[in-house]
């Protein structure tokens, strides 16, 4: 019995730690997204540089 109340604490520190890594936040943290796609270049018509 004492053997099972000094692991109780790092037993269930592995269960929340498995639950929040398969967590539907942090699947979203980790997302890797382009930030190619989110910037778009506005074409300057008319534009001379300084010469």
């Amino acid at each position: 019995m004492k053997t099972i109340q000094n692991l109780f604490p790092f037993i269930a520190a592995l269960g929340v730690f498995f639950l929040t890594s398969n967590s539907e936040m942090q699947k979203k943290m980790n997302h890797n997204y382009s930030t190619e796609i989110e910037i778009k270049s506005i074409p300057v018509e008319g534009f001379k540089p300084n010469e």
